[in-house]
């Protein structure tokens, strides 16, 4: 079972899944996925168009699962995050206790991938960042209220663990992006938002913060092979990070994308609206250990992907 199966990560994963001969159930609710994501295997799953926010719907689709891959959550930009802490905390809290709950009753399911966040990780976290990072500190501000329903989630799998004796696993992606990332202006992520205004004309193009803070990118398609991997090797209750350390700054990232499209109109650099983390990269000393996992989409080749999409 894939939850939110055939959005932005899961839709890849989904793929990976069927590629390897699995039998997969995708539940999802379609308001932010799209069954477009997944048109080349849906023949080949099982969709289930559903609400996970109802607990009854989500002990629907664990009957009878081995595998039950957690990744229903509301994820939207750094705009919608700042102004919403309230939904972004309990919608994701909601579909974590829901999925997790209902899964706890069949004794079937083996495994039980609880996808947690790099934004759980505070403001001063030590770059890269290695997962004990998450056991001090809030989250970054601009992100709390998504940051702290996800560190919820990993406590209540610590506890299911513990205490039910399940088998879960909790990965922490780090800023994903790709061709099927959302790019809608109120929610998009720093890639895709950057890439529409440029495609728009827009002269200068705001980007927010000074352009100096860092991250390292990876791709969705990487996320998804990462996801599969440590829900396979990694032990239970032990948080890893999914990712990597090559960092660019987002005026390093704004001038290739300029070079990508063709197009290079003015940036401005509104430090009136907040960096968000100084650096983000992943410490994979953990992930590389249990997997051998590394990335194999390059940044400008996935940014590439992307326009080619449009």
């Amino acid at each position: 079972l894939v939850t939110g199966g055939a959005g932005f990560i899961g839709s890849y994963l989904t793929e990976l899944l069927v590629q390897e001969g699995a039998k997969v159930t995708v539940a999802d609710n379609l308001k932010r996925g799209t069954k477009e994501r997944i048109k080349a295997i849906l023949k080949n799953v099982h969709m289930k168009i559903i609400d996970l926010f109802d607990y009854q719907n989500c002990l629907k689709v664990c009957r009878n699962q081995e595998i039950v891959m957690n990744l229903a959550a509301k994820v939207t930009g750094i705009e919608y995050n700042r102004f919403n802490m309230a939904d972004m905390f309990e919608s994701n809290l909601k579909l974590q206790m829901n999925v997790l709950h209902a899964a706890s009753n069949f004794k079937k399911i083996e495994r039980f991938l609880q996808v947690s966040t790099a934004c759980i990780y505070p403001h001063d976290a030590k770059v890269p960042t290695p997962e004990s990072e998450g056991e001090r500190g809030s989250p970054e501000p601009t992100n709390e209220g998504y940051g702290l329903a996800k560190l919820m989630g990993e406590k209540l799998a610590r506890y299911y663990a513990l205490e039910k004796k399940m088998h879960v696993v909790i990965g922490r992606p780090f800023n994903a992006y790709g061709p099927r990332d959302h790019f809608d202006e109120a929610t998009s992520h720093v890639i895709p938002a950057i890439m529409k205004r440029i495609m728009n004309g827009d002269n200068p193009v705001v980007i927010w913060g000074s352009g100096n803070q860092s991250r390292a990118f990876v791709h969705a398609k990487d996320i998804a092979r990462g996801m599969m991997l440590i829900t396979e090797k990694a032990p239970p209750s032990t948080p890893v990070n999914i990712g990597h350390d090559k960092e660019v700054t987002i005026k390093e990232l704004y001038y290739l994308i300029c070079k990508i499209i063709g197009k290079n109109p003015e940036p401005f650099f509104d430090t009136s609206k907040p960096d968000g983390y100084p650096r983000r990269s992943a410490d994979v000393t953990l992930l590389r250990m249990l997997t051998q996992f590394t990335p194999s989409v390059s940044l400008e080749h996935g940014i590439t992907e992307m326009y080619q999409s449009l």
